[in-house]
């Protein structure tokens, strides 16, 4: 389940998701660079792991009118929303988009609420 809500009390805020997942839930990776050299070496620059370089992913077939709706009013009015699935609850920053019948999700972790 998904859950996909405002950051406030705001009963026209709210998507459910009860029958969709995050896909690929537990990926990460961490910050930093790696940089060929003149010498035929690399320079590796490790910043180290942050919850807030992931982005949550779902994809729904054939979605509702009124979850696009109320996806469309979260994206236009929040700069920020809570997502709760099954790896935790974050504070996000939500975009999303239709593809033929596919409605695709991105969910940006700024924080994570639940830790």
């Amino acid at each position: 389940m998904i859950s996909i809500c405002a950051p406030t009390y705001d009963p026209s805020g709210v998507v459910l998701l009860t029958d969709h997942r995050v896909s690929a839930p537990y990926e990460g990776s961490r910050r930093g660079t790696i940089t060929a050299t003149l010498d035929g070496g690399v320079a590796v620059y490790d910043a180290g792991y942050s919850v807030s370089d992931r982005t949550l992913k779902a994809s729904i077939p054939r979605p509702s009118k009124s979850t696009l709706e109320t996806l469309q009013y979260l994206v236009a009015y929040y700069s920020q929303v809570i997502v709760c699935c099954e790896i935790g609850c974050f504070s996000c920053v939500l975009s999303f988009a239709m593809n033929n019948a596919t409605l695709s999700i991105n969910m940006r972790i700024i924080r994570q609420l639940d830790a």
